[in-house]
């Protein structure tokens, strides 16, 4: 039976982090507007902060943000344990869905 999570993380591109398992992006709920998105951000000092980041309901959106315009994504593995902002060339990311 799907978890909630499950429902939120898209398929639709990996990366793999350096410690061989495959993150994908997910959806989060902001606090402030209850809205649940897909967050992406400029890499710089504070893109970890909520107001730093773009927030997008389509996943075709993301994958355009991340790979033409080089922004960063929130990702995670499907078990939830690893979560984070991480970038297509990011140090602890080894390769993506699309190499």
């Amino acid at each position: 039976m799907p978890t909630a999570l499950d429902e939120r993380i898209s398929r639709r591109f990996w990366f793999e982090h350096s410690s061989g398992e495959r993150l994908y992006p997910y959806k989060l709920r902001d606090n402030k507007t209850g809205r649940v998105t897909y967050r992406v951000a400029v890499g710089q000092a504070g893109a970890n902060k909520v107001e730093n980041q773009v927030q997008l309901d389509d996943v075709e959106d993301v994958y355009r943000y991340v790979f033409g315009k080089n922004y960063s994504v929130r990702m995670c593995s499907p078990d939830g344990e690893t979560k984070g902002l991480y970038a297509k060339d990011g140090y602890s990311i080894v390769r993506t869905s699309e190499d």
